[in-house]
């Protein structure tokens, strides 16, 4: 089944990896295709729209910016100014919602087929993620207050100095409904 998935002989030219399923960092997972073109295996197909999630977990208006003049303990300025940050927490409860039914599609065929079972995350792991998301919990420094990062902003530089916005109103700058 690995020497499958990894390309057996071929694996040079099939230049399978492996890493995560649906590493948003890799071009392509041609490992999970590699398996989910093997008929035992294509039940695992819904596992091809992790990567979708990932990566739009990563843009802009899913995550939080630093507003500007962020400061250390000691009242200097950090030097990555409005900096990105975390996903905010209606991003994170539509990404658990939905990888949660990509687990139940496998797993739902799984029963099925009489195939192993996919285990992304159990009952315990999104509970305790549901549990933060509700609390509102956010990584050190950091509210929940702070805007998206789509949110146009005055750019701030670590020495203090601010370059005010040319164009507010420029229908590029705004984010699509």
């Amino acid at each position: 089944m690995l020497s499958d998935a990894y390309g057996g002989d071929e694996a040079e030219e099939a230049n399978a990896r492996t890493g995560c399923v649906g590493c948003p960092l890799a071009a392509r997972d041609k490992a999970l295709e590699a398996v989910v073109a093997l008929p035992a295996w294509l039940y695992l197909a819904p596992l091809l729209g992790l990567r979708p999630i990932y990566r739009e977990l990563r843009l802009a208006w899913n995550r939080l910016r630093q507003p500007g003049g962020e400061t250390r303990k000691d009242g200097t300025l950090v030097p990555n100014q409005q900096r990105m940050g975390p996903i905010t927490l209606p991003a994170r409860l539509d990404a658990l919602d939905r990888i949660l039914a990509i687990q139940a599609a496998c797993n739902a065929d799984a029963v099925r087929l009489g195939r192993p079972h996919v285990d992304l995350l159990n009952a315990e792991e999104e509970a305790r993620i549901r549990e933060l998301i509700a609390a509102g919990t956010w990584p050190q420094r950091w509210t929940g207050d702070e805007p998206t990062a789509d949110v146009p902003l005055d750019a701030v530089f670590s020495d203090g100095s601010v370059q005010p916005l040319l164009f507010t109103d420029h229908p590029d700058l705004t984010p699509a409904e």
